[in-house]
Order: C-alpha cells, then sequence, then structure tokens
C-alpha cells in the first residue's frame, strides 16, 4: 500500500474526496465511463476502505457519480466548469466581473476597524469605518465571499447603494471620489467551517483569497476587503509587456 496523503488540517476523506474531484473536472473520467474499483483507489491512496467509501459518498452526494453493486461506480455528471475562478488583474476588468453578481449582506458594524489587510507604509487608516460580511451570488450560486470596509463618510454618501450592490461599482460612480492606489494580493488556503457553509463546499476545501486595498488622494483607506472564492483550480491570466498603469488616476479608469 502506498503512503497516505497528508495535507495539514485536512481530514484523510476530504483530501481523497477533493483529488477525485479535481479529476472529474479535467476530464479524466467521463460523463457514463466507470471509475477505478474501491482496491485500487484505496492502494493509490493508501487510504482505508471506509476513508475512501466517505470520500465517494460526497460525490455521490453532489450528483458526480452513482453506485451500485454489481456495476461499480459510474460518473453521471461533470462538475461546472464555473468552479473555475478567475482572479481580476485590472480595476477595469474587476468592475465588469462585479457587474454579474448580487451581494447579501450577512452582518454590519458602523463603528468598525479594518479586515486583516497589510497596508503599504504610505496608507494609513481613516479613524472609522462600516464593516460588513457579504455573500455575493452569481447564478443563484455562491461566488465569494466577502469581509470589508468603507469609510464612514464615503458609506453615508451612498449607504443604499452600498447595502444592495458591489462596493467598487458604488465607489466607481462617487464624482468626489479619487482613488490612487488599489493593490490587491492572492493566497490559496483551505475553507474554514464557516466560509465553507457559506460557499456551499466541503469545510478544508482549497479556495482562493484576495485581500484588496484602495486609498484616495491623502494616502487615507477608503476600502478595504479580504475576498474568498471557492475553487479548486485559479485563473490568473496576465499581460506581462503589458506597460504599467499610473497610480496618479481613478482607480476605475
Amino acid at each position: 500500500m502506498k503512503p497516505a496523503l497528508r495535507f495539514a488540517g485536512q481530514t484523510m476523506y476530504l483530501q481523497v474526496y477533493q483529488v477525485l474531484r479535481s479529476r472529474l473536472e479535467m476530464g479524466v473520467w467521463q460523463q457514463g465511463q466507470t471509475m477505478p474499483p474501491l482496491p485500487v483507489l484505496m492502494e493509490e491512496f493508501g487510504a482505508s476502505r471506509v476513508t475512501v467509501r466517505e470520500a465517494m459518498h460526497l460525490l455521490e452526494r453532489e450528483g458526480l457519480i452513482r453506485r451500485r453493486r454489481g456495476i461499480g461506480t459510474t460518473v453521471e455528471a461533470i462538475p461546472l466548469s464555473d468552479r473555475w475562478v478567475r482572479i481580476a488583474t485590472s480595476m477595469d476588468e474587476l468592475l465588469q466581473m462585479q457587474r454579474a453578481v448580487q451581494p447579501t449582506v450577512l452582518n454590519i458594524n458602523d463603528h468598525a476597524g479594518l479586515p486583516d489587510v497589510q497596508l503599504p507604509s504610505d496608507q494609513t487608516a481613516a479613524q472609522q469605518y462600516v464593516r460588513m460580511q457579504r455573500v455575493h451570488l452569481r447564478q443563484d450560486r455562491p461566488y465569494c465571499v466577502i469581509d470589508l470596509s468603507i469609510e464612514s463618510g464615503l458609506f453615508k454618501r451612498h449607504e443604499q447603494a452600498f447595502l444592495q450592490r458591489p462596493a467598487l461599482l458604488v465607489m466607481h460612480e462617487d464624482t468626489q471620489l479619487r482613488v490612487t492606489s488599489a493593490r490587491q494580493d492572492l493566497s490559496i488556503r483551505c475553507a474554514d467551517l464557516v466560509e465553507a457553509r457559506h460557499l456551499a463546499v466541503v469545510p478544508g476545501s482549497p479556495v482562493a483569497e484576495v485581500r484588496r486595498v484602495l486609498s484616495d488622494e491623502a494616502g487615507v483607506v477608503v476600502y478595504a476587503a479580504v475576498v474568498v472564492y471557492p475553487s479548486h483550480m485559479v485563473r490568473l491570466s496576465m499581460d506581462l509587456l503589458a506597460p504599467g498603469n499610473a497610480i496618479d488616476r481613478k482607480a476605475t479608469q
């Protein structure tokens, strides 16, 4: 038997589930095909029969496979391609993507600070922010969960719009606001229990985390967010020869 897979903080059956689901996404097994029998998968993953069965149960619960005695395990459906998450690398692209999402507010705090983001050395926090946790839906499915703070004065100018629409779109339409710095950092990690529930994924599933900070002409942070996208696979496309974007302009241009 091969050594078992091990990833810190993850239960073994979730690891097996994630690998098998990724193979379905990549087309290793097509709809109608029979997957390898249980003993073969046990040998490959170095896992017990119970562990592999638990992983297969998750796939079956999603409607991706069907297990039948005497026939084996057949592929019933291929995971939807929108599990690929494209991370925007320009403000124009980010705004375009946000036009297709619908926010749902989970909670709101009128007297709050910033989420856990790292501020550049030349930027400072405002005195007070309105902080919200939200789920963004796309085609009626969870697209991301977001923890964001908006400078209080800015929020009060467009309170209803910020509660009902993506924040960056509202900021884009504010003629008084001039954003001169917009930065984001991407990392890949595992979903915690709360995130998994909101995103409709299994706890421990891979997620893409983006930490985003926007500042005005005075170097004051007007928007900061930690955005978590559910995805086994992340697509990040950049033109490596594109000219650098000047920061002394409105970030939405």
